[in-house]
This record gives C-alpha cells, structure tokens and sequence, in this order.
C-alpha cells in the first residue's frame, strides 16, 4: 500500500490538476441576491476545509433505505445503526489514503469526522487554502451582516479529485438569513378571528386535531437547525411559553444545544420561529437546537450546511433526535451537481437510520425566474420531506407564497408517481409548459402546514404577522414528532424517513383544494390546489388524529 500510494503521489505531482467544482456563474456579477462582493479574502484568516470523500454501495444504500421506509415492507421499521450504514458506505481505502497523503504532503494535518473517514476536515489559513486549491477566495458581506469566504472554482490532482466528491466552503454562496420575518402576504381568516394571536400553539393542536396529546416516550426527541449567526435565545423562548402557552405543556426542560454557535447577543427571527413552533406543537418533548454560524468557534470560516450533516453523521443513535426540522432553502442550481449528489446521500443514510428530515419548500411561490420557474433545493430532493404552506382557519387554502413544482435534476421517485399523475391529469389551470418544468422528475412539496398569522418573540419583542413555509416546518415537523412518540411508547422503531407513508396514506392528511401559488405574472398563476396532491400544499396538511390509526 505505501508502493501505491507513493506512485500515486509521484503521479499525482507530474499529470497535473482536475477541476473539481465551478460556481454556475463564476464571475463577481453572479452573485446571488442578499451578498456583495467586499474583494479578496484576507490571507491571514483561518479556513475550515471539509473534504467529502467519495463513498461506496451507494444503490444498496437506497434499497435498504425503502426496505426501512415502505410500510408495505417485511422490514419496515427495522432501521440501520449508524455503524451498519457507515459500514455500507466506507469509502475504499485507497481513497481515503489518497486524500490524507496529499494533504500531509502539503503539510496539513487532517482529521476524520466520521467513523469511515467519508468526511475529512482540515484547518488552514485562506492563502494556504488558495494554494492547496488553486483558487482565489474572495469576501462576500450578506445583507444582515454575515460574512462568508468562497472561490469561483477550483483543482485537485487527479488522483486526489478522482477519490472526493467535493470540498467546502469553495462555490457555493449560501442564502443569506434574513434579520426580519417575512411579513404577512395576504388577508387570512385566522388573522380576523384572533387578531392578537393567530396561529399560537393552542389553535395549531386544535386545527391539526392534536388535542391533549403530548410526549410520553423518555427517548423521543426533535430538533430544529439554524445556519449563518441565527442565534436562539432562551429567555425568549420562555416568555413565549408565558404568552402563549397558558393551560398547556409547551416544551420539555432545557432546550439541548449542539454545533458551532448557537446563542449570541441578538436572537434570529428564524430561529426563534422553529424552536417556538415546534415545541408548541410538541409539548413534553425534548428539544434540541443545532445552530451553525459558518464559522468554528476558534473563527475559522466554514460550510455551515454541510457542518450539520457531517454531525448528524456522527452523532450515535441514543444521542441524534428522530425528527429534523430545517427553514432553509435556495435554488437548486445554487449546489453543484455532485455537491447536491452527495447531500442525497447524507439524506438517505439519516433515513435508513430511523430519522426524519424535513426542510420549509421555500417563499417564493413558483420561483419564477427570467420566465421560467425555478425548483428550490433541499426540498427538491426526493430523499427529505418538503413542506410547503397553508393560510386560513378551519377551512384552509393554499397560501400563494408556498414554493413547489419539479425538479430539474432528479428522476421522480416511485413512491408518488401515482399521486403526481392523477394531479397532471385532472387539475385545472396547470402552468404553461413555455414556464419550463419537467413532469418527470421529483415533484415537491409532499405535505403542508400553516404559513401565516404566527407571532414569533425574538429579543424580548412579540413579532406579529410571521409567515412563510418557516412557519409550516416546524409545525408539521411538531405533529411528526408525536407520532413518532406513538410508536416509542408502543415499543416500536421511529417513522424515518417519511415519504412512502405518507403516499400511502394521503387520504388521512387534510386535502387543500383551493389556492394557488404565485407564478410569474405576481398573480395565482403558478400551481394550483387540488383534489389529492398538489404542488403547492402537498397531500395536505396534518391530521394528527387519523394519522396516529395510520401508524404501521
């Protein structure tokens, strides 16, 4: 092996570099919205680079993932430890060696995140990165004041690049997060029948029929992520339990906090949001908030999404909640292919291991762009739930904010293949096909929640008139959480991930049929409710009540 590898170096030196990644629009004019371009990264500044090594068995992995997943399955619930799917997707040694060899070469000290090494970081000074890379880093400032360090493309040696699947932070600008909720965008009957409350925990249980149900399972937990400085404050989540929680059981103890930043002298609007949310919804469930700044707490500069599934990866089976909800999305454009082919990976292998993944499907409606509607990515994956939007009380519609559609890059799963067809067939007024969107591939959002009329305290202030799929997140994620309770309490394994029951079971989510998104004329031109799935509401919002007779 020490032959090999020192052939490998020798060759690796003479047969010259490979580009590995190149930002879709690899210029300071194709900077995404939210970010200016502030000149080159200071070459002093400290860089946290993860390298993702390129893993094995991936196919397998999907089978045993729907083996897990489908309650048609002999083996659903059977889920994998997370050794067993380490195990099944170890990358070859050869690769892992290739890339520790090279960055010991270059006088780097690597370390392995993962029990199988198919996530290595290793820590550097940006001109030390530039030079490791090939590449210039460049400063970009967001529009709430975070700083982020990337480059335009970069290169490894061949037999470096042929062994990863990406490095980061390298081309991919994150979405910056936003300081101020998005504000209520249009009239809901929830607002007039309670104007000083709206959606608070209370109406939330008594819409989705959750009722009295709260925790019983000790092991259950769920938690809510948070990226670029949004902080969590505890005080104010307690003053929001004191507001809005009067006669019930919000929350469960102390909130447990895991990753690189999670409180700050200002609370996040968004942060504060999900862990409200999902714990009103869920009470008697312990939470967890796993917050990622983009930066170590030594200051070096990082990639904060892929920091989250790397520890999600390496956190034990007793230790990682069952239930993630995340509000963040972008275009799907935005990840390279083989970035974005990855993050399927890391989605399925939390799958196979009993966890659910949910993540908001975005505010933009159909995301029209340049005429053409754009998907929005995580939850454009097939391997996440994506949740889109609701406004209204009882009698709820599609709010037009609510992101879904198709994706441009992935196959459509068979698991809603039916469902998607009987929508393209019997619903009326579909988009244009001049708009572009591919009826083939994966079809999003799955289900939905409310997305209006929340008040959100942040920073000691009650925030009224909350909305987007932010909202709708968490708190479907809450009602997931439950059921997941259901089956601990019986002795059974947790849902994991989601998709397959859901399909088959839609008929017990509340179908949304009426609504629309907005398209590109800034009217309700984008999908349409329906009967059944749609692509603005999903198979609709939850049912607690009818769920719980659902559960295999």
């Amino acid at each position: 092996m020490k032959f090999l590898l020192s052939a490998l170096m020798v060759a690796g030196v003479f047969a010259g570099r490979v580009l590995v990644e190149q930002d879709a629009s690899p210029s300071l004019a194709g900077v995404p919205k939210g970010w200016t371009a502030a000149g080159r990264s200071p070459p002093e500044e400290g860089i946290e680079l993860l390298i993702a090594v390129k893993q094995t068995n991936l196919a397998k992995l999907e089978t045993e993932l729907m083996a897990v997943s489908d309650p048609r399955s002999e083996r659903y619930g059977q889920h994998l430890s997370n050794a067993e799917v380490h195990q099944l997707v170890a990358p070859t040694a050869q690769s892992v060696n290739a890339v520790v060899e090279f960055l010991k070469t270059e006088g780097h000290q690597p370390t392995s995140l993962t029990s199988n090494s198919d996530f290595i970081q290793v820590s550097m000074s940006i001109a030390q990165a530039e030079a490791l890379l090939n590449t210039q880093y460049y400063k970009f400032q967001g529009s709430s004041g975070q700083t982020v360090h990337r480059a335009f493309n970069y290169t490894l040696p061949s037999y470096v690049a042929d062994a990863v699947d990406f490095v980061a932070p390298t081309v991919h600008i994150p979405p910056p997060s936003r300081s101020q909720p998005v504000q209520q965008s249009s009239k809901s009957s929830t607002a007039a029948a309670a104007p000083l409350i709206g959606n608070s925990p209370k109406h939330l249980r008594e819409l989705y029929s959750v009722g009295d149900a709260v925790g019983k399972a000790p092991t259950n937990k769920m938690a809510v992520t948070a990226f670029l400085e949004q902080h969590i404050h505890v005080a104010d989540l307690q003053e929001f339990y004191k507001i809005f929680c009067g006669g019930l059981v919000c929350g469960k103890g102390n909130v447990t906090l895991k990753g690189d930043e999670t409180t700050g002298l200002s609370a996040g609007v968004e942060s504060m949001l999900d862990i409200e949310t999902i714990t009103g919804v869920a009470g008697n469930i312990s939470s967890e908030f796993w917050g990622f700044s983009g930066r170590s707490p030594d200051n070096k500069a990082n990639e904060p999404f892929m920091k989250w599934l790397s520890l999600v990866s390496s956190t034990s089976d007793t230790d990682v909640p069952k239930v993630m909800s995340t509000s963040y999305g972008e275009d799907e454009s935005s990840w390279s292919a083989a970035a974005a082919s990855r993050m399927n990976t890391e989605f399925q292998k939390a799958g196979a291991r009993g966890i659910s993944i949910l993540f908001a499907s975005g505010d933009e409606g159909a995301n029209c762009k340049g005429g053409k509607f754009v998907p929005e990515t995580p939850g454009s994956s097939p391997w996440v739930t994506a949740v889109g939007g609701t406004q209204g009380g009882s009698s709820e519609e599609a709010i037009p904010l609510s992101s879904g559609g198709f994706s441009n890059r992935w196959a459509m799963p068979k698991y809603q293949a039916q469902a998607v067809s009987s929508y393209l067939s019997s619903a009326s007024s579909l988009p244009d096909k001049s708009v572009g969107y591919n009826t083939s591939n994966r079809a999003y959002p799955d289900i939905s929640a409310q997305a209006s009329d929340f008040t959100v305290v942040a920073n000691g202030i009650p925030l009224p008139g909350v909305a987007g799929t932010s909202c709708a997140a968490p708190t479907a994620s809450g009602v997931i959480a439950l059921l997941n309770d259901a089956r601990l309490a019986a002795g059974k394994s947790t849902l994991g991930f989601l998709n397959p029951w859901i399909y088959q079971n839609s008929a017990a989510w509340n179908d949304i049929t009426s609504g629309a998104s907005e398209g590109c004329d800034s009217g309700r031109d984008g999908w349409p409710a329906s009967k059944g799935w749609d692509a603005v509401t999903g198979c609709g919002t939850p049912n607690y009540a009818q769920l719980l007779k659902t559960l295999p």
